[in-house]
């Protein structure tokens, strides 16, 4: 009984370790974008572009010019080109071109949006977009059918869409707009493969100067190093409690029998 009861013991720690550890990474990562989400969104004049840290974060290459931008009704629905890419184990260049979503408002309360609707008014063909919260930010992304933020292109070329729709949580019509996406829109793709056939590697941030004259950068992940006291703060109260705990219901419990 007192074999299963350390058992037990160490696997409560185990899983309020786990906890812990990703609740002080959220906790310093919501706090290191609260303190930049105005530089990014709605201080106009800073230097960095609306949503630069969000669509510069996501692998591997990005264009800062939207190629969806839709305004209306208090809400705006931007969709930005992303290119991730990877070298096979047949030493091939892979690609993978996507629309980065963002879905954003300073005055609508984005609990209420639903998800999004493309729709060929031609052939009332239409497909949907599921949209997830952005950890919690008042900012939203568009998501795939697994789960992740990377809408390929084919999603919005296939079926010829020329309407969007932001449709909200009681299948109201929030925004209803035309918007045109075509093949001549993605050019990223082109130039890192040109890139790699000439020099036999991937552009870095070294060669800056050649992806900027295209208008092409490489991503900037998320760096909340300045933030990192909040994480061992928060874990340090964890081990804190923790062999506190320990002491509690094992050593101190033993002295006293003595």
């Amino acid at each position: 009984m007192r074999i299963f009861g350390r058992i037990l013991y160490a696997l409560m720690a185990v899983g309020f370790f786990l906890l812990a550890f990703t609740y002080s990474k959220d906790l310093m990562m919501t706090k290191y974008l609260e303190d930049v989400f105005g530089e990014s969104l709605i201080d106009e004049d800073s230097e960095f572009s609306k949503y630069y840290y969000f669509y510069t974060s996501i692998p591997n290459y990005h264009k800062d010019d939207p190629i969806i931008s839709i305004e209306s009704n208090g809400y705006e629905i931007m969709g930005y080109e992303v290119l991730r890419v990877y070298i096979d184990d047949n030493d091939e260049l892979v690609s993978e071109e996507s629309i980065y979503l963002i879905v954003y408002s300073d005055t609508e309360d984005l609990s209420q949006v639903g998800y999004l609707i493309l729709e060929n008014s031609t052939s009332d063909a239409t497909i949907g977009i599921a949209l997830q919260r952005f950890k919690t930010l008042n900012i939203i992304n568009g998501i795939n059918d697994n789960g992740t933020i990377y809408v390929v292109k084919e999603t919005f070329l296939e079926g010829n869409y020329d309407k969007i729709y932001l449709v909200g949580q009681l299948e109201n019509t929030l925004v209803e707009e035309d918007f045109n996406v075509e093949e001549t829109d993605f050019n990223i793709k082109t130039f890192i493969e040109d890139f790699y056939s000439e020099n036999n590697r991937l552009p870095t941030i070294d060669d800056l100067s050649g992806l900027t004259e295209n208008n092409i950068f490489p991503n900037k992940p998320h760096v909340a190093t300045d933030y990192a006291h909040i994480f061992y703060i928060a874990m340090g109260i964890y081990f804190v409690i923790i062999i506190f705990m320990t002491y509690v219901i094992y050593f101190r419990r033993k002295r006293k029998k003595y």
